[in-house]
């Protein structure tokens, strides 16, 4: 058995996007938890001359993860339940491309 890190909540994908915009653009965020008919949460912050934002909903088995240019959707990504962290980040890539 290895010792490999899975996507378990919600939670754990927000903290991922947190500490990569920490370390990318040091910007510190807030992470905002909704609840309503799918479970949700969201962050943003804000890079000249645009506000940028992360919002992930908690579908059935999957997430759906957005990433929103001054409230328009610029890339979605689905991302399954005990997905490795590995290819989570490998995924994430493409939306900090983006910015």
């Amino acid at each position: 058995m290895n010792n490999r890190d899975y996507i378990k909540d919600i939670k754990d994908i927000m903290l991922c996007l947190q500490t990569m915009i920490r370390s990318r653009y040091g910007k510190k965020t807030k992470i905002i938890f909704t609840k309503g008919k799918y479970k949700s949460a969201y962050t943003s912050f804000y890079k000249s001359p645009y506000v940028w934002q992360f919002y992930c909903e908690d579908k059935v088995n999957c997430y759906m993860l957005y990433l929103l240019k001054d409230d328009k959707i610029i890339r979605k990504e689905l991302i399954r339940k005990e997905e490795l962290v590995d290819n989570f980040y490998r995924k994430l890539i493409y939306f900090f491309r983006l910015i």
